[in-house]
């Protein structure tokens, strides 16, 4: 006998934590497959968990503090960072340094995911890239992709180094994790008549758009693909809405969830952004 009715319950005795973290412990590319070097590093939380992360020196430069600037990485919901470094591989190859880690429970980081706990992991790394790595300190950059996307937004915050980072840019945010994981569950017909009450099971603490114009002054990029079928475009838009000056909102054509930036165009009007962002006086 099928027992396909056993899905709702059994998701409603674990709740919805599958909707949001779906780690990897293993290793699939790492840097020196795709022609770059990594210094791997860890670091300890507030609350003593021991995570991962590895720093990409620019390319062609003597010192990293000489790189046009350092990217902070938050990745999205699955996997770890050897899945997620395709995102960012390329841009040591243009001149900046890269700083990519794994929350708690993602690849070689110690600990179970959770979102009070990603909220204390994205401190402990921004700390970690501002007090302990050779980089130019009014160079840094802040770049999520989904759910980093929406970290940067709430848990950044939270690092007394935030006020140093130059720019906020934002991939396929979402705007509340309740209501991301009441649209995954309505595109399942049998969790379909399950959306609201499972999606209860998730806490709205962490909503971005509660938190996002709070990133002002600090200017704010937020990047949506047309064509992105995971999170739907009304939650950038509600995000840029909710933001305040300076933000720009970019949509990219023929683009899906996390790959706003695989092509050339794209890249280069990221890079042209970038650059005018690090080059500027920083304002103290």
């Amino acid at each position: 006998m099928r027992r396909w009715w056993l899905i709702p319950f059994l998701l409603a005795l674990g709740g919805c934590n599958h909707l949001i973290f779906h780690p990897e412990k293993g290793h699939y590319p790492i840097p020196e497959d795709l022609g770059i070097e990594r210094q791997t590093h860890f670091f300890r939380t507030s609350d003593d968990r021991l995570l991962h992360g590895w720093f990409i020196p620019a390319l062609e430069k003597a010192q990293p503090e000489q790189a046009k600037g350092t990217v902070f990485f938050l990745h999205g919901n699955a996997q770890n960072i050897s899945t997620h470094l395709r995102a960012v591989w390329w841009l040591p190859h243009y001149g900046y340094n890269v700083f990519l880690f794994d929350y708690r429970g993602f690849g070689h980081s110690q600990g179970e995911p959770s979102l009070a706990g990603l909220h204390r992991d994205v401190p402990a790394a921004l700390d970690y890239l501002f007090s302990e790595l050779p980089i130019d300190p009014d160079r840094v950059v802040i770049y999520g992709q989904s759910l980093g996307a929406s970290l940067g937004v709430t848990a950044a915050p939270r690092s007394d180094h935030f006020n140093q980072v130059r720019a906020v840019m934002l991939e396929g945010a979402f705007t509340s994790y309740r209501q991301v994981a009441r649209e995954a569950l309505g595109n399942w017909w049998l969790t379909w008549a399950l959306q609201w009450p499972l999606s209860y099971t998730i806490s709205d603490q962490f909503r971005p758009i509660d938190h996002i114009g709070a990133i002002s002054p600090i200017p704010l990029l937020i990047i949506q693909g047309a064509d992105d079928r995971v999170i739907a475009a009304h939650h950038s838009q509600d995000l840029f809405t909710a933001a305040r000056e300076p933000k720009q909102r970019w949509v990219v054509e023929q683009a899906g969830h996390n790959n706003a930036l695989a092509g050339e165009t794209a890249r280069q009007k990221f890079l042209d952004y970038l650059s005018g962002i690090t080059e500027k006086p920083q304002q103290k």
